[in-house]
């Protein structure tokens, strides 16, 4: 525990002491000037200490002087066990007590008591010392010897990570119907770009799960993970067009029910997985029958596979599935022994358009250790796809679903759509989720239907107050329904609240952690912080019904907050609040029946915090503290070592040899953490534009290739592995073999940058200024709703449609933004490969070590993308992604004066950054050695360039970039116009709205072309093929 949280607990207890001392008559004990100013300084103590800290008030309610026992108890509300305990702090608060209270009760044994705990009850078990021994009944009760769901076949066993575990995750709320509206709405407002409902989900789906799953866990979701809009079905009742279902082997129709997409929408109480029929089959050691399950996939991109089968006594637990995919073939097994008639995620895998049985499908075979035991074949289904439950008035619903039920889906979409939500499936709220999933109505995700609540005691109110409550019956559903779905992933006799005796799914759920983000703003630049809730009251009992204490969820929750507010302070914000810890009954703290956290992690209302939520570093490295703190608290409850999983390799390079190419690497030292040292490594590799294939494992940080072909493209990235998990992949570096003996290009990736659009504050208007710099997301952004346009920061909140400062506009929420790929190598070589020309790619950081020789390489391709100097407004000084960093400027150099240097510089912020990097000798580099000048950045918002006259002799021809919101390409909203310096620096392309230069070409000691805007972003392979043979052709005169 950090020195800041020893001082907050000890001043806390000083405090205590002071209104001990000062408010109260003590039993037994005489006042004095003595003890009074003793007080007074503990007072003082306490003001000095805890000045930069969060600060509850709390209340005494009682002290006892035992004089018999030697003993004095001192009671406080709940208030006070707020803050984290740890053992010096407790230590240190019994030597101060017995300090004021002076020789008189030296002897006597002191207690403090919270919530019925003592306090050093409350030090969790991962914190306690010798001094302290462990609270046994906190300690899973589970064995770890237990099968996991699904297990991937070629992974890794992370025995000091999270292997075998099973953790339920959700991100908060979500599109809902609102009845007395008659509308479906978000939860929360959209508020600095984005809205709750789906900003949780930037951390939880891209980050978290991944963090979890890479330590081996298998996450459990209730609201749908997939961003894929698309959906197709494979299964015996029921195919999406096109796509087949074919069986082999005698598989009989199972006698339980099973899933079919039977409608186009549902309503509320049928559940499509008791629409339908399940296959089963005795398994044998040896495949006898199979099914093979292969869609028509409607447009090429990521799906999530889902596989389904219903659930006997005696199922096998390691059934093989088999995902045929863009980049190979992967293996599962899967244990159906649980976790039946519903969806269970295997992955998300590329796919290619249309039908494709070699790369496109998934394989159920009947092989199995388990020879006698039976295999369950139901349902597969690829992709997200779009709500289609239906919300509305009654009598209407009525109607729709008689005409449905005669015409199914023949009926016309118009007449339903309007409907359901017309939302991709992941904005939904849990409540609609679960009911595709499969789980009962009544004891899970329809639990308020007929629930009337008693307002006559509101007066005039009443009527008020029942019409607001009346169009909440979703909402509340929705919420609830998380902590009940989570009782019925493990059944009887933890089974949901009305239904403690449900079977449920039987799947053995470790913990549970629900992240929100809360609703409070301050009128300033102060940081309203980290909320954590917990519950040990649930049925006026603080044991689970397997006997584990519920104050194991107090351990979970303070675990995970103390990491996640430690490296906020460290890496980001050193004023960083950590809010209390609350034991309430807040339903998806309560309701599970394992031990739970709900996470409010920030304020998404208050500037000041969204400033750093939104900055896709701080996502990376907040849900790393999180998946840290819960892998803390697993393997404190077994009493086991735990390692943490490494960071993302760096120094990615690729050197041709006579032999092929050699892949190096280096490994990133964690500086929070000891244990994320990288052990091993894996090499994923893919061809052309397929996907990538299961990886090798090496023990070195390089790998060597051979015979590869000139006729493809082949793109890698790499991972660290260790004891505790595998890392986020490194960027993706591309290679192609040259021919005829021509030396390669080297394309070298210089676009690091993920940012959070520009932030500002003035004191009178603060926010997200994204016409300034909309930022880079990492990989892409799924939760940006619009543009801020209330700065003001008196505006107030009136309504969740009205919302204050902050207010964005919703006409982008539907669209997935496309961020930084760090897979640009590929995109470059692509056209250089269409030139003719064979290329090698290296990260910045490898071609600013300056260890290459420029006479090994036909030309230099820059990629910069839209890095540029990127500056923090608030917490830690620091600026990041400066092109013209100091090692760059001298590699570039050491190239531009070797003989024959040709180099292509691109990027949109060439410009911009000899200003913004604050260092003034750039301008001279750029103007006499690069040979252009910065004239004006945001230089066309059309993207249209072409070639002026003066070079047409030698180029001609019109190209568009990127400049509106897609999923494919980044949008650039600020290219530079940048003009020739010199007589052999010639304009090479012009902006055609307004003839602004766009680039420049140089014929001179050396040649370039430089860009005022990315070359990855023109729109087509055709433009981007076309100009890079110009380029080349350039450089061959």
């Amino acid at each position: 525990m950090n020195s800041i949280s020893n001082r907050l607990l000890k001043s806390n207890l000083l405090l205590l002491f002071t209104f001990l001392l000062i408010g109260f008559s003590v039993q037994a004990a005489e006042k004095s000037d003595r003890l009074n100013k003793k007080a007074k300084k503990a007072a003082l103590e306490f003001l000095k200490q805890a000045s930069d800290e969060f600060v509850y008030r709390f209340k005494l309610d009682s002290l006892v002087v035992n004089s018999s026992k030697k003993e004095i108890t001192v009671y406080v509300n709940s208030t006070f066990s707020y803050i984290p305990f740890r053992p010096n702090a407790v230590k240190q608060y019994h030597d101060d007590l017995k300090e004021i209270l002076g020789r008189k009760f030296k002897k006597y044994d002191v207690r403090i008591e919270s919530m019925g705990m003592e306090i050093e009850e409350l030090i969790p078990n991962y914190y306690r010392d010798n001094s302290f021994p462990l609270a046994e009944d906190r300690l899973s009760v589970e064995s770890d010897n237990k099968k996991p769901l699904v297990r991937k076949l070629d992974n890794e066993i992370y025995s000091n990570g999270l292997e075998n575990k099973h953790i339920a995750l959700w991100h908060s709320h979500g599109w809902y119907y609102e009845n007395t509206l008659d509308r479906w709405e978000w939860q929360r407002a959209r508020v600095y770009t984005t809205v709750e409902d789906m900003w949780t989900m930037e951390f939880v789906v891209p980050y978290i799960a991944p963090m979890l799953e890479n330590a081996g866990a298998n996450v459990l979701f209730p609201r749908e993970r997939d961003v894929q809009t698309n959906e197709v079905i494979v299964d015996a009742d029921w195919c999406s067009i096109q796509s087949d279902y074919k069986e082999s082997g005698n598989w009989e129709t199972n006698t339980q029910s099973g899933f079919t997409n039977m409608y186009p929408f549902y309503i509320e109480g049928e559940n499509p997985f008791e629409m339908g029929n399940s296959k089963q089959i005795k398994a044998f050691t040896t495949e006898t029958a199979r099914v093979e399950y292969t869609p028509y996939i409607p447009e090429k991109g990521e799906y999530a596979v889902y596989v389904s089968y219903s659930v006997k006594d005696n199922n096998v637990s390691d059934a093989h599935y088999t995902v045929y995919h863009a980049g190979g073939k992967t293996d599962f097994l899967v244990n159906q022994s649980m976790g039946g008639n519903t969806w269970i995620y295997l992955g998300t895998f590329l796919f290619d358009q249309g039908k494709n049985p070699e790369s496109g499908k998934v394989l159920l075979t009947n092989e199995s250790k388990e020879e006698g035991n039976w295999v369950s074949a139901d349902a597969i289904r690829f992709g997200g796809g779009m709500g289609n439950i239906a919300r509305g008035k009654i009598e209407e619903l009525n109607e729709l679903v008689q005409e449905r039920n005669e015409l199914g889906f023949a009926m016309d979409s118009a007449k339903w759509q309007r409907y359901t939500s017309n939302r991709p499936r992941y904005h939904e709220a849990a409540r609609y989720y679960l009911q595709y999933a499969g789980m009962p109505d009544s004891i899970v995700y329809s639990i308020n239907k007929n629930y009337k609540a008693d307002y006559s005691n509101r007066g005039k109110d009443a009527a008020k107050f029942q019409k607001r409550e009346n169009g909440k019956t979703d909402y509340k559903d929705d919420y609830m329904s998380r902590g009940e779905w989570v009782d019925y992933l493990i059944g009887a006799p933890n089974g949901p609240t009305k239904h403690v005796n449900a079977k449920g799914l039987g799947i053995p759920v470790d913990m549970a952690l629900g992240f929100h983000t809360d609703a409070g703003f301050t009128p300033n630049d102060s940081i309203i912080g980290t909320l954590a809730i917990y519950n040990t009251t649930r049925d006026n009992t603080d044991k689970f019904v397997n006997g584990q204490s519920k104050w194991a969820s107090r351990d979970l929750t303070d675990i995970v907050q103390t990491q996640v507010v430690e490296d906020i302070r460290k890496l980001f914000e050193p004023k960083w609040t950590r809010r209390g810890m609350w034991n309430k009954q807040y339903s998806e703290a309560y309701r599970p029946k394992v031990p739970t956290m709900l996470s409010e992690m920030l304020s998404h209302h208050n500037f000041a915090d969204m400033y750093q939520g939104m900055d896709p570093k701080f996502k990376f490295h907040i849900s790393r503290a999180y998946y840290k703190g819960v892998l803390r608290f697993l393997a404190s409850q077994e009493g086991k070592e735990y390692v943490v999983q490494p960071l993302p390799v760096d120094h990615f390079r690729i050197d041709e040899n006579e032999n092929g190419i050699k892949l190096s690497w280096k490994a990133v030292a964690d500086p929070l953490e000891e244990s994320a040292v990288a052990k091993k490594y894996k090499v994923y590799t893919r061809l052309n534009d397929g996907g990538f294939d299961n990886g090798v494992l090496v023990e070195k940080a390089e790998l060597l290739f051979k015979n590869l072909s000139s006729e493809n493209i082949y793109s890698f990235k790499v991972t660290a592995l260790n004891e505790g998990g595998e890392s986020f992949p490194s960027e993706i570096l591309s290679y192609r073999k040259s021919e005829n003996g021509e030396k390669p290009v080297l394309i070298v990736n210089g676009f690091d940058r993920i940012a959070s659009p520009q932030g500002f504050d003035n004191g009178k208007f603060a926010g997200f200024n994204s016409s300034v710099d909309e930022g880079v997301a990492y990989k892409r952004n799924i939760a940006y709703v619009g543009d801020q346009y209330d700065f003001d920061r008196k505006s107030p909140w009136l309504d969740d449609d009205a919302s204050g400062h902050g207010s964005s506009y919703a006409d982008q929420e539907e669209k997935i933004i496309a961020g930084n790929s760090f897979d640009y190598p590929y995109v470059h070589g692509e056209a250089i490969k269409t030139a003719g020309y064979g290329f090698v790619s290296m990260s910045d950081e490898s071609f600013e070590s300056g260890s290459w020789e420029a006479s090994d390489f036909k030309a230099l391709d820059l990629i910069f993308g839209e890095e540029k100097t990127t500056k923090r407004l608030y917490g830690k000084e620091n600026k990041d992604f400066t092109i013209y960093k100091p090692d760059m400027v001298k590699a570039i150099r050491k190239y531009i004066q070797s003989k024959n240097a040709k180099l292509i510089l691109s990027g949109a912020y060439l410009g911009t950054d000899v200003l913004e990097c604050g260092d003034t000798l750039i301008k001279d580099f750029t103007e006499k050695e690069l040979h252009f000048l910065f004239r004006t950045n945001y230089a066309s918002k059309s993207g249209a360039v072409s070639h002026p006259n003066e070079v047409k002799a030698d180029f001609n021809g019109n190209y568009q970039f990127e400049t509106g919101f897609n999923e494919k390409i980044y949008k650039v909203e600020a290219p530079d116009a940048i003009e020739p310096v010199g007589k052999n620096a010639k304009v090479f392309l012009r902006y055609t709205n307004n003839t602004k230069s766009a680039g420049v070409v140089y014929d001179g000691d050396y040649q370039s072309i430089i860009l005022g805007f990315p070359f990855e972003t023109l729109k087509t392979k055709e433009n981007r093929d076309e100009l890079m043979s110009k380029i080349f052709r350039f450089f061959n005169q």
